[in-house]
């Protein structure tokens, strides 16, 4: 274990002196402040325009008030389900499409592989060291949003709305392991770093975009007639084909638990802690899945290749 934990070091050390992964990790958290700030004044903007309607009907005699606006302290942090899905996973990519290719345009790797450091020991050393520095990533993420709610949101978190942060940092964490471990199978496989990086970006795009894209166009639509007005609309519905393709994306399912523990979807900050827990356990196998998967073939790959070294 005392060669895993080196090269995990070393993977690590390598990442935090990137300049490029600092520049990205730099605006994630700028986009986090940016995210409670826009959240923290759409909250305030609501609850003054109501309450000056409020105050506008109680001077003309009106007893019969609208409801107050049920506003959710983490649907300030709503954003910050896109910010993973986008630069989290570009920073994913970006830790793991050199993994291999970089060492081994250097010359690196052959000199490691003469020595008797085992291969399955490497590759785990790897994929150790990237994932503790996504997870170190997302601690950051985690305790700079909670300060957030407080600093800019002026919103104590409750211990309930804590727990929902942290198991959304767990399902984003799975999530940017699902494209490190893509960019390190396509690294093993391909000898340019650039078509590494461009592969891995064009995966990534088709699981974000495309697919979502393709889910909504074959979704049915259901003609529903207002009942005041009479005009018609359009509302879309999942068919089992949309279903299917919607669970083949990763994106899709960090982006559905997102909007429910972070209070975005409608309805979600009224599940019950069973249902909640429920929903995430289904979105956190379907992220894990993948995982295994690719992990299972990246092990295989590197196991078995043999053009890991340059000539």
């Amino acid at each position: 274990m005392s060669a895993v934990w080196t090269i995990a070091r070393k993977e690590t050390r390598t990442a935090v002196r990137n300049s490029m992964f600092v520049t990205i990790t730099v605006l994630f958290l700028g986009l986090s402040v940016l995210s409670a700030y826009i959240g923290s004044t759409t909250k305030h903007a609501e609850m003054r325009i109501y309450n000056e309607t409020v105050a506008k009907l109680t001077v003309q005699g009106v007893t019969q008030l609208p409801p107050k606006p049920e506003i959710h302290a983490l649907t300030m942090l709503g954003n910050l389900t896109e910010y993973v899905a986008i630069v989290g996973a570009i920073l994913s990519v970006m830790l793991g499409y050199d993994a291999i290719t970089r060492e081994r345009e250097s010359g690196g790797l052959q000199l490691i592989l003469t020595r008797p450091v085992f291969r399955d020991r490497l590759i785990t050393g790897k994929l150790l060291g990237n994932g503790l520095v996504i997870a170190m990533l997302l601690g950051i993420v985690f305790v700079f949003n909670l300060a957030l709610l407080f600093l800019v949101g002026h919103a104590v978190p409750t211990f309930g709305e804590i727990a929902r942060v942290a198991l959304f940092i767990v399902a984003a964490f799975a999530y940017m392991m699902v494209f490190l471990i893509t960019s390190m199978l396509l690294s093993i496989n391909m000898k340019s770093s650039a078509s590494v990086f461009l592969v891995s970006l064009v995966l990534w795009m088709t699981s974000a975009f495309v697919l979502p894209q393709m889910a909504q166009t074959l979704m049915a639509n259901s003609t529903v007639v207002n009942s005041v007005s009479g005009a018609t609309n359009q509302i879309p519905q999942d068919t089992a084909v949309s279903r299917a393709i919607d669970l083949l994306s990763p994106t899709w399912h960090l982006r559905s638990i997102g909007g429910k523990l972070l209070e975005v979807t409608p309805g979600s900050a009224a599940l019950s802690s069973a249902a909640l827990s429920t929903e995430f356990l289904k979105s956190l196998f379907a992220l894990l899945v993948p995982c295994i998967v690719l992990g299972a073939l990246m092990y295989a790959s590197f196991l078995r290749s043999e053009s890991l070294t340059v000539e």
